[in-house]
């Protein structure tokens, strides 16, 4: 074997580790993106009946109610600042209700509500037949004896969650569409730990709205003559997708969209940046995840073209009347995209902007505030 022959194996091979290597991080990349990540636990300092003491940090001393997970079986909601002690390091928080003794460490969430059997309503849970399989669902009614009922009964509203959780994030829009009248379904969908397994990885609403447009099905063979998509972060993703794509698009009567994912470009963009990652690389994953081939060797099962999934650059061509919920503290998803796309759709979108939430934490700063943001819009908008 010659020299030049050895120099040109050894440099093929030299090109396949790096090639292996490239690879290699891109799936990284793709999977901070696409994947679950991990559960962050905090420590319980000390708790009683009536409140639980907890380490000071962004997170506990925001205003406002969130929840609490256990470490095991239980959830608390937590409500007002009673006592931050900045000598210790400590906030003690009231809390509102729990089920179970509080654990050892606990994971603070912006789910105030572990189900619907926390929330003194009318609910069932039904099966969603979706494209690959079932999937369940809450269903919510409004109190049969409120002023003017059977107005509103023709107007359902479907709430979808986002990445990475389920659908108890969704809830929380549940008590505002109860005001107006609306009954609701709150679906799960694949992908999300409660709906069909299709594997770990989220397609950033590219392949789960079906499972959604399948609620849409459902409410509309079950009462609904129009629906109103209250979404979710990642699920404005899916709402984008209904507008485009879903047999029902012409029954989407409202949007609401909360702490909404209007650009994937600029949300992970932005999310690199604060990580200290080259944009090169982000930009070289995302193109990955829309490759023929390579969006199976960064562990997609479909191809995600995120440019195709963005609001701003494919806008639905019959926008309906739409809420916009979001905070300019959001630290996940840009506010600027939001703010840019009320203003680009001033006859459509209704601009709500809260101060100090963090992302989809909106209706946790002040609830009072947020529920009024959609029964007024909902009534000018001749949706209540």
């Amino acid at each position: 074997m010659t020299v030049t022959v050895v120099w040109l194996l050894s440099g093929i091979g030299v090109l396949l580790v790096l090639g292996a290597g490239v690879l290699g991080l891109l799936r990284v990349v793709v999977g901070k993106i696409v994947l679950p990540g991990r559960d962050r636990w905090t420590p319980v300092v000390a708790s009683d009946a009536e409140s639980v003491l907890l380490p000071a940090t962004p997170e506990t001393l925001r205003a406002g109610e969130y929840g609490l997970w256990h470490d095991g079986d239980g959830h608390t909601t937590v409500g007002a600042v009673l006592e931050h002690d900045q000598a210790a390091g400590t906030v003690r928080r009231a809390i509102v209700r729990s089920s179970g003794a509080l654990p050892e460490c606990i994971r603070w969430s912006g789910h105030v509500h572990p189900g619907p059997e926390s929330m003194a309503v009318d609910w069932t849970e039904v099966a969603i037949d979706t494209p690959v399989g079932p999937a369940p669902a809450w269903v919510v009614r409004p109190p049969t004896d409120r002023p003017g009922d059977g107005a509103d009964a023709s107007t359902w509203a479907v709430h979808v969650h986002g990445i990475r959780t389920t659908r108890v994030t969704a809830l929380r829009t549940v008590p505002a569409a109860l005001e107006v009248g609306w009954t609701s379904i709150v679906p799960s969908f694949r992908g999300d730990g409660e709906g069909p397994d299709d594997g770990p990885a989220s397609h950033l609403g590219a392949r789960e709205w079906p499972d959604v447009d399948a609620a849409l099905g459902y409410a509309l063979a079950n009462g609904a003559a129009r629906v109103v998509v209250v979404a979710w972060s990642m699920g404005a993703t899916i709402t984008h997708e209904l507008l485009a794509r879903s047999a029902h698009r012409d029954r989407i009567a409202g949007l609401v969209l909360v702490a909404p994912a209007l650009d994937w470009d600029d949300t992970v963009s932005t999310q690199a940046a604060r990580a200290g990652l080259p944009r090169v690389l982000v930009r070289a994953a995302l193109e990955a995840m829309r490759a023929p081939v390579l969006h199976r060797v960064v562990g997609l099962r479909s191809r995600v073209d995120v440019h195709a999934l963005s609001w701003t650059r494919a806008t639905p061509a019959s926008l309906p009347p739409t809420l916009l919920v979001h905070s300019p503290g959001d630290g996940t998803v840009p506010f600027a995209t939001s703010a840019a796309f009320a203003a680009a759709h001033p006859d459509t979108v209704t601009f709500a902007v809260i101060e100090g939430a963090d992302h989809a934490w909106e209706r946790n700063v002040d609830a009072v505030w947020f529920d009024r943001q959609i029964t007024d819009w909902a009534e000018s908008a001749h949706l209540g």
